[in-house]
Order: structure tokens, then sequence, then C-alpha cells
């Protein structure tokens, strides 16, 4: 059984989630609580294996209760938010850097559909958190032969470009992972920096704005058409695939079909085509096996590849994938990742500038 805490100041939204949570037979919860204060005597008491966290509570909200539980009494944490207000979900995405492993939104309706789209993503969201290996932030004592690749659409031909280009996959505790690398970045970073990051419909731009916040470099949401540009940070959008080609120009399609899209595999093959050898490619924490082709991809074309190590991925499924496949020259702590690329950006820069 998977133990789980509801904390939600809503007697209502309490009720909810528990019908929700208990309609299956592998998902126990083992209490509730209605503020951030209860919710951490509770945690204390019960020993939940995850944790549903409202954002907006009395007494002590959904991010300071958060940080002390990441800090003193490390759970798996959900936090949920209404995508209608702006600034819950910038607490939401604060709550994901203090330690909270994933996101995801309230239903806009009690009834019908919405109820029933929310039943199927939160009992799988809680399923798949269950299997996630927590750690202590302590952020909260402080302020309290490699495969060929067969899935990308072929780019129209040309000469490929010279300037090297970043890609960064990730899902489930990627949001953390990411503000760790692009945090680690100087605003003067000497390429463009493209991201995939499996979320919740309807967050990107609310991850977006967040690690605008705590980063140097200007960070943006995929505009079909737009020029990549050193130093900018572009993150594929809700539903759509990011393909980069040879001009470096972003391409937004729903194309291949894939069980997701954006796919980090697609993206990082569009790049191993378009820049070759200048490729570099970065897979941080998720489930699954997304970006192990694309990858292999980049490294086939002679590109450079960095994988996030077991001991600080919340999830070792993708970068693991890379790994067995042969696709990873480096495997680094996530903290490591930015000094690495600026160490191979530097090389980059001496590099000769005629393709291979």
């Amino acid at each position: 059984m998977i133990r789980v805490l509801i904390v939600d100041d809503s007697s209502l939204a309490r009720r909810v989630l528990r019908e929700l949570l208990s309609s299956d037979p592998s998902i126990e919860v083992v209490g509730e609580a209605s503020d951030g204060q209860e919710a951490i005597s509770k945690v204390i008491a019960l020993r939940p294996d995850v944790v549903t966290m409202d954002v907006r509570m009395p007494v002590l909200d959904g991010l300071a209760a958060t940080e002390q539980i990441m800090a003193y009494h490390p759970t798996r944490i959900l936090a949920i938010t209404s995508l209608v207000s702006q600034r819950e979900i910038n607490v939401g995405f604060q709550m994901l850097g203090a330690g909270a492993l994933d996101v995801m939104d309230k239903p806009a309706s009690l009834r019908g559909p919405e109820l029933e789209r929310m039943r199927r993503e939160l009992i799988e969201r809680v399923k798949l958190l269950s299997r996630v290996r927590v750690v202590t932030h302590l952020r909260g004592r402080r302020t309290r032969s490699l495969p060929t690749p067969t899935i990308v659409p072929a780019l129209s031909g040309g000469v490929r470009s010279s300037r090297p280009v970043v890609v960064i996959g990730a899902s489930t505790g990627g949001p953390k992972a990411l503000q760790t690398v692009l945090a680690g970045l100087p605003k003067d970073f000497p390429a463009p920096i493209v991201v995939v990051q499996h979320i919740a419909e309807g967050f990107v731009a609310g991850m977006v704005e967040w690690l605008s916040a705590t980063c140097r470099l200007p960070i943006v949401l995929a505009r079909h058409g737009q020029r990549l540009q050193s130093g900018e940070v572009v993150v594929a959008s809700d539903g759509m695939h990011l393909l980069v080609d040879e001009e470096q120009r972003v391409i937004q399609t729903d194309l291949p079909q894939t069980p997701q899209r954006p796919s980090v595999d697609v993206t990082m093959e569009s790049v191993a085509q378009s820049v070759g050898r200048r490729a570099i490619g970065v897979l941080l924490t998720g489930m699954g096996r997304d970006g192990a082709l694309g990858m292999a991809a980049i490294r086939r074309a002679g590109g450079y590849t960095i994988a996030q190590d077991e001991a600080t991925s919340a999830i070792f499924g993708m970068p693991k994938a890379a790994i067995e496949m042969g696709a990873v020259v480096e495997v680094l702590p996530v903290e490591q990742i930015a000094p690495a690329l600026l160490v191979r950006l530097g090389a980059e820069q001496r590099a000769p500038t005629s393709s291979p």
C-alpha cells in the first residue's frame, strides 16, 4: 500500500482528494491536515510515503511546510495548485526548489470528465512518486554501437551550423535539477540552450517564469521560426515537439506521434542532425527512456553528452537508459554539470569551425 497524507485548508478539497485516491486499491489515505504546521506534525507521526500539499494555507503555507519537511523529515511531496492563479503557480515552483518532486493542477470542475482526468493523473503521479528516493534539502535549516534514430523528421538539406547548441532533457525532478544547472551558467554563456521538460500541461510557462527569477540567462518559451541566440534558453512548449534546423531556427510540430510530446529524443536527434559534432546533450533526472536515443544520435554525430548521476537524480531512469546504451561521455552530479558545460564550450570555441 502507498500511504498518502492529504494537506489542504479546504475540507471539500480534502474530501475530493481522499475519494479520488481511495478509488485505487493500492493507495491508502492515512491522514489529513488543514495547514502547513499540522502537516509537519502529521508527517512526523504518520510517516506517509507521499504528501499532497496545497499551496495557500493559513498558519504555514505550502512552501514553508515543504522547506521544513524536506530539511528535517524528507518525504515525497506533490504540490497541488490552481492554474488560475499565477501567484500560486509561482509558489508551486518555489516548492519544487525546496524539494517537492512534482506539481499538478487542481480540477477546474468537481464533476464529469475534468474530475476523471484528475483522478487518473493524481493516482499515476502518486504511484510514480512513491518510488522516488528522497533526499534532505538543507535550505529549510538555513531559512528556518549505438542504435540508429528513427523518429526525427528529415530537415531540409544544407551545411551544418558551426555554433554549438546545448540540449537539456528532463522529467520527474527536472525543474529543480534544471534550476541548479542554469543558475550555474553566466549571462555570457557562449551557446544557445534548448530545454525539453516533461511537466503537467499548463505549467511550462510558470516554470519559465520561476527559472527566470533565479538564473542570469534569459529564458523564453519556444516560438515557431525563432532563431536560437547564444546565451538564451529556449523551453519547449506544451504538446509540441521542438526541432532545430540547419539555420538554428525553431520548428514546432505535433509530429511524430510519441508517448511524450515534447520528446527529448526528437529534439536531440534534430540537433545532432543540424549541428553535428558541436551538439551537446545533457540528460537529467526522469522516469523512462526518453532521451536515450537522442543522446546516442549526438554521440554518433561526434557530439558531447552528459548524464546526471544516480546519487543526485530523483529518478535515475532516463540517465540510466542512456548510460546503458553507451551514449554518455560523462556522468556527473547535477551541481558539476554547469562547470562541465563551461569547460566544454571553452574547448569548442578553440576548435576549428569547419564541418567534419
